[in-house]
């Protein structure tokens, strides 16, 4: 397997190591991520993890423990594979484009795909679900361990990788033919993760 690249250098912090399985990744999979949502993980298995992040987005290839993934339109039926899913126009060029994320920045953009236009203000009683909910994006990033790498089509992103998620500008580089779409990355040595999110039409 390749290196990372020069691109993908950054240092998250040090990020607690989760103990994590299946009944944990379920729970916290179906507190976050719902209806117009996407949640999946898959292997890695090119040089270029890009690819498979474009495999993971285009559900080419199943969740490499098993676990289940959360790929849910608006209206509530499943993504289809393939170029009729949300990512069908997605290229690796495109992928590219990402921004590396700090750790804690990451969970916080995970819990703001809660809101339609991903801000914590569009989240219903946020004040008082705010730790539960970074808890939970904790437990779904944490598999990636402690040395994962993530990246995100958050603008905010580009010129501070640590900079708080919870207010950032609501400027993303679009993945998809979405009014808006946001989302992280997540990367670890054998596997990529995909968490996004999307504002219907």
């Amino acid at each position: 397997m390749a290196d990372h690249g020069k691109d993908d250098v950054l240092e998250t912090g040090v990020r607690k190591m989760t103990r994590i399985d299946e009944a944990s990744w379920t729970r916290s999979l179906l507190a976050l991520f719902g209806e117009g949502m996407f949640a999946a993980v898959g292997a890695r298995r090119h040089d270029d993890w890009r690819h498979d992040a474009l495999d993971v987005m285009r559900l080419a290839t199943a969740d490499p423990r098993g676990w289940p993934r959360r790929v849910s339109a608006p209206g509530g039926e499943a993504y289809p594979p393939g170029p009729g899913g949300p990512f069908g126009a997605v290229t690796p060029d495109d992928v590219a484009r990402v921004f590396p994320v700090a750790g804690r920045g990451a969970e916080q953009i995970v819990v703001t795909l809660q809101s339609e236009w991903f801000q914590t203000d569009g989240i219903p009683d946020f004040s008082a679900r705010e730790a539960g909910l970074l808890s939970h994006a904790h437990e779904l990033l944490g598999r990636f361990g402690e040395d994962a790498l993530f990246f995100t089509n958050a603008v905010s992103a580009q010129n501070d990788p640590h900079a708080d998620m919870f207010r950032r500008e609501g400027t993303y580089e679009g993945f998809t033919g979405h009014v808006m779409d946001c989302g992280v990355l997540a990367l670890s040595a054998t596997e990529v993760g995909v968490f996004w999110g999307f504002t219907p039409d």
